[in-house]
């Protein structure tokens, strides 16, 4: 039986939701007391709970259970690059969220007309995505959102470093399956794709260029299908 999700903090024996989870619990899931209900304290546990009060401000939760949640043993880090309609990333948060992305850094490449200020501008409405994202998708941690950076700015110390790139016809990941890694960087570029002396660049820190396939994708569905073929990969 699955039971509704919620975010609470810890408060001595008890958990408690306040603010927009209080009002997500009672006034749009119509939470009583005596409910059963799973809490994410964000701090790596999941409880099965039973609302004992409800306040005028706060639902109290007595945890019966902590409960066992299966977490990858590898960490995602998406470097993607930004659309000129930065509310497209409004809509690719939550699915990333649920693919198991650990890291989402926002990049600034040739072909993105947007100002770092824009995109700072945005991350508090993705880092609120992310959290809401969380009790959807059952994992213990939202997606972590960082600050923008320059496509040449970008460094990564992780065992696989990939980017996508539309005109790289010969390596595939498949290339990749007999290998292990515990970690991956993942760049996908926006609509206006890469410029080559980009790929060379990110080339010499060592990633390597792989294919999608015979065709063009849409941004959105370069990012799905990228980071479910790196899972194929991880996992």
């Amino acid at each position: 039986m699955s039971y509704p999700i919620f975010i609470g903090n810890p408060e001595g024996d008890y958990l408690v939701l306040t603010d927009e989870e209080y009002h997500h619990a009672v006034n749009v899931k119509r939470i009583k007391e005596g409910f059963l209900i799973e809490v994410n304290d964000l701090k790596g546990n999941m409880y099965l709970g039973e609302v004992v009060k409800i306040d005028k401000n706060k639902v109290v939760v007595k945890p019966i259970e902590k409960l066992h949640i299966k977490t990858p043993l590898y960490k995602i880090t998406l470097y993607q690059c930004m659309p000129n309609q930065l509310s497209k990333i409004d809509d690719i948060i939550e699915p990333v969220s649920q693919l198991g992305v650990d890291r989402f850094v926002p990049v600034l490449s040739k072909n993105s007309a947007v100002k770092l200020s824009d995109i700072e501008k945005k991350i508090p409405k993705w880092e609120k995505i992310a959290l809401n994202s969380v009790k959807q998708c059952r994992r213990l941690f939202p997606v972590v959102i960082d600050k923008p950076i320059k496509l040449s700015n970008i460094n990564s110390n992780d065992q696989l470093k990939v980017v996508f790139y539309e005109k790289e016809k010969e390596n595939k990941v498949k290339n990749l399956i007999d290998k292990k890694y515990s970690s991956c960087s993942v760049v996908i570029g926006n609509e206006g794709g890469f410029d080559e002396y980009e790929i060379q660049e990110l080339k010499n820190k060592g990633f390597i260029s792989l294919t999608l396939g015979d065709y063009i994708l849409k941004m959105e569905t370069a990012i799905i299908v990228g980071v479910c073929q790196i899972k194929l990969i991880l996992d």
